[in-house]
Order: structure tokens, then C-alpha cells, then sequence
């Protein structure tokens, strides 16, 4: 007979192989862990990285609850008494007849160490079953690293991303490795060159810093306000900021404008 996960020859009567069935077990224990902080998760107010309790800020009610955690709990569950259902041999949708009242955690631990956990029919379903909650149930915990884009490609020009600390990146089409440094001022010479390139203060100030030369918003509003930028209803030119930095141009703010006290005396 061969293991319903692997396709490896097994033991007559077992429908996982060894392996697969200390794989699946394993996953189980690992779930067992993760349902303290998949509750401390239902708070909106942490912070991402339900692995890291140094991580976890205090909550100040009412805090609202993340639905979406809420339901992979319920999943959870609901996946969990279902197979130690099929593990006793109890009809899966009779509930009456089960006589568990342990919680999430303790009946995740005895499915974990079921002497029928490789036996049963459905074994390698369950397998899969699990094994994708145990991913979803990772993303909720320790979600990915935002990634944002900054420049394309210098070969093919297919759009990179990168995340707040990364120092290189690979192009997924040709493999090329590059600076993330580098690819984001080669797209800051892009929008510099072309005068037809315009965007609020803001988003200038932000392609400057990235691309590590520092430029405060407050900055170009003043520049704008002196008249030295090129400006049209469609924004300011990238160009004429570009111009002004390379120039030197003197990047201290003017006076904070609620105060005026010049204007005042003028008045």
C-alpha cells in the first residue's frame, strides 16, 4: 500500500508512512502552540508577530477584534474535533455522540498522539487539510515583510519590490542582482529627466529620500512658494526640484507660516 501523501510504500493498513505520520503530528503539537497567541491575535491593537510576546502591546478596550483570526479559529476547531471524530471512529456530523469537551488545544494534542493517526481511511486529506491551516494560521501570527516597489529592472524593465531593510534584489524574469540602492535612483533619473514628470510635494520628497538623498516636503512647498519651480496644474516638475538640489540651493524652511510675525508688522 502506498502513503496517500508521499506515494512511498508503507506498512499494511497504513494509509501514511512514518514520516508523513510524525510530519502530521508534529504539525498538530505545532497548532497546539499557536492557539494562545491566535487568541492574544483576535486584538486588533498588537502588533504583527504573534511568535514574539515582547511584541504584544497592551490592549485599552474596547478594542475591536480581527475577524479574519477569529475565523481561522473557528476553522481550526471545527477541523480539529472533526478528525479526532474520524480518529474514534464517531460519525463526524453526530455531535451528540461525542463525549470530548476538551478545548482547541487539548483536543489538537490528542489527535497528535492518536494510535490510529496513520490507520484511518482519510488520513492523507486530513494531511493536506492541516498542513494548509498551518500555513494561514503562520501568515496570521507572522505576517510577511511589506515589500514596495522602487524601479524596474535594468534589462528588462519588470518592476522590483523590496522591503524597508532589504540591500539587493533579484529580478524574478532574467535573475539579474542588483543594489536596491542603485535601481532606486536609476528611477529617480528617470522621473528627474523627463520634464514631463509631475507629482505633489509629497511624492517628490518621498522619491528623493528613497533614493537616499534627503528632501523634506515642507522644503519643496517652499521652493514652490519662492517661484523657483516649475509648476502647472498637474503638479511639480520632478526636473526643476532636481535642478535645485544638484545647484546647492539653500533647502532651510521659512518661518512657521501661523506665526508671521514680519506680516503682522507690515499690517
Amino acid at each position: 500500500m502506498n502513503c496517500q501523501n508521499c506515494r512511498t510504500m508503507t506498512e499494511e493498513g497504513c494509509s501514511l508512512c512514518e514520516t508523513c505520520e510524525m510530519r502530521l503530528a508534529g504539525t498538530l503539537l505545532r497548532l497546539a502552540r499557536d492557539v494562545t497567541p491566535l487568541h492574544d491575535s483576535l486584538d486588533a491593537t498588537l502588533h504583527p508577530g504573534g511568535h514574539s510576546p515582547v511584541r504584544i502591546q497592551t490592549a485599552t478596550p474596547p478594542t475591536p477584534i480581527r475577524l479574519d483570526v477569529l475565523d481561522l479559529i473557528d476553522m481550526l476547531d471545527a477541523t480539529a474535533r472533526e478528525l479526532w471524530r474520524c480518529l474514534d471512529g464517531i460519525d463526524a456530523l453526530d455531535w451528540r455522540k461525542d463525549p470530548r469537551m476538551e478545548d482547541l488545544e487539548a483536543t489538537l494534542i490528542a489527535c497528535a498522539g492518536h494510535p490510529k493517526l496513520a490507520t484511518f481511511a482519510d488520513a492523507g486529506l486530513y494531511m493536506h487539510i492541516i498542513n494548509n491551516l498551518a500555513r494561514k494560521v503562520d501568515l496570521a501570527l507572522d505576517p510577511p515583510e511589506q515589500r514596495r516597489e522602487i524601479g524596474t529592472c535594468e534589462l528588462c524593465e519588470i518592476m522590483l519590490t523590496a522591503g524597508p531593510n532589504d540591500q539587493w534584489v533579484t529580478c524574478p524574469v532574467c535573475g539579474r542582482e542588483q543594489r536596491a540602492q542603485t535601481v532606486k535612483l536609476r528611477r529617480l533619473k528617470t522621473l528627474c529627466w523627463d520634464d514631463g514628470r509631475r507629482g505633489s510635494a509629497a511624492e517628490i520628497a518621498k522619491a528623493f529620500t528613497d533614493a537616499g538623498i534627503a528632501l523634506k516636503r515642507n522644503t519643496v512647498n517652499v521652493w514652490r512658494k519662492r517661484g523657483k519651480l516649475d509648476v502647472t496644474p498637474d503638479g511639480i516638475a520632478y526636473s526643476s526640484v532636481y535642478r535645485l538640489v544638484i545647484s546647492g540651493e539653500p533647502v532651510d524652511e521659512l518661518p512657521c507660516e501661523k506665526t508671521k510675525p514680519s506680516d503682522e508688522l507690515d499690517k
